[in-house]
């Protein structure tokens, strides 16, 4: 009966510890990869109909990276602004690489 007791006793106390979801990690690279889709996406949306939103949501979808990933790399990158910048400094060379090509073609 003991044995009983000792084990309804841990499965209840294990039933009731919380379980912790791991950290969302930022992924910065990614972050900018969406943000530039994102441009992309809204630059090419010449009516301006579409609903910024949805096309944040179809630039997350594009590179598999959900809101909260987003939103938590933002706010490393807010509390980080050294590699903010130096992060936006690759960003914005690759953005005027692609605008160079376009250019060209």
């Amino acid at each position: 009966m003991m044995r009983y007791l000792s084990i309804f006793l841990c499965v209840i106390l294990l039933s009731c510890a919380k379980i912790e979801e791991p950290a969302i990690q930022p992924d910065i690279p990614r972050f900018f990869q969406v943000y530039l889709t994102f441009i992309e996406l809204s630059q090419s949306d010449s009516t301006v109909l579409i609903d910024k939103s949805v096309l944040m949501d179809s630039a997350l979808a594009i590179h598999n990276m959900d809101p909260a990933q987003f939103d938590t790399t933002l706010s490393y990158l807010e509390k980080n602004p050294e590699l903010f910048l130096q992060a936006f400094e690759q960003f914005d060379d690759s953005l005027r690489t692609r605008q160079q090509i376009r250019k060209i073609d």
